[in-house]
């Protein structure tokens, strides 16, 4: 398949006068999670025969030769915008914490994955439901849609890595996935009380409850609230001048 698209733009050019003109592939891969049709088993099919393909420098019957082509991606991106479809911010070949979620053999000696050394996690607790809260709580839908909007939930869906989850657990998966992101400031697991921290780890299956890791440039709930005051402080000294002005 590959072959013939590329080859389809490749009689394309050429018919319109550009027949040598390089072409290079920005991006090719597979995701693993967010679709009934996105997982490592498929991603690892697809890229291992993508590789083993272009690694024999053969090209394609209409381009002979290497190909300049860019396996997508190193890592998940769960920031990324998920209009095409929730799969998108799943294409990694490691998770966010440098674990590789299948082998790919490059074609050169010693190339296998391994996974990223040094990663520091923050505490092993976790955001969940309270055991105490009655699922026919009107309110609670909105806090899970909160969550949801600020966090990532591509992984709760049909045939996806946590689409086995029981209704508590897919609220448990939502506050989690905020909190961490957070992280793991006491304040973002709140959710009007609906919420509580555990020791005990809720993974289950193929379901990976994550705890984030160390990083100086993660996305802090705590930053958000100092620039928040800040903004705040530099609204009321505008006032100040301005009635003073007056």
């Amino acid at each position: 398949m590959f072959d013939a698209n590329h080859d389809t733009l490749i009689w394309a050019l050429k018919k319109n006068g550009y027949g040598n003109l390089p072409i290079v592939i920005g991006e090719i891969g597979w995701p693993t999670d967010g679709d009934m049709n996105a997982n490592a088993q498929l991603a690892q099919r697809f890229n291992q025969g993508f590789m083993t393909h272009i690694a024999t420098g053969q090209g394609t019957p209409m381009r002979p030769g290497p190909i300049d082509a860019y396996l997508f991606s190193l890592i998940d991106e769960d920031d990324k915008s998920i209009q095409p479809g929730n799969f998108e911010r799943h294409w990694g070949i490691y998770t966010y914490d440098g674990i590789p979620k299948y082998q790919l053999n490059f074609g050169v000696p010693n190339s296998q994955i391994k996974r990223a050394s040094g990663v520091k996690y923050l505490d092993k607790k976790w955001c969940v439901l309270k055991p105490t809260v009655s699922l026919d709580d009107p309110k609670l839908p909105d806090t899970v849609s909160y969550a949801c909007a600020r966090a990532d939930c591509t992984s709760l869906g049909y045939r996806t890595s946590c689409g086995m989850l029981d209704t508590r657990s897919n609220i448990s998966y939502a506050y989690n996935s905020f909190y961490q992101k957070n992280d793991q400031d006491d304040v973002a697991c709140g959710f009007s009380g609906y919420a509580t921290t555990t020791g005990q780890d809720p993974s289950t299956g193929t379901c990976r409850f994550g705890i984030m890791i160390e990083v100086d440039s993660a996305y802090s709930w705590k930053p958000r609230r100092v620039r928040s005051n800040y903004l705040l402080v530099l609204l009321l000294a505008l006032v100040h001048l301005c009635v003073s002005s007056s």
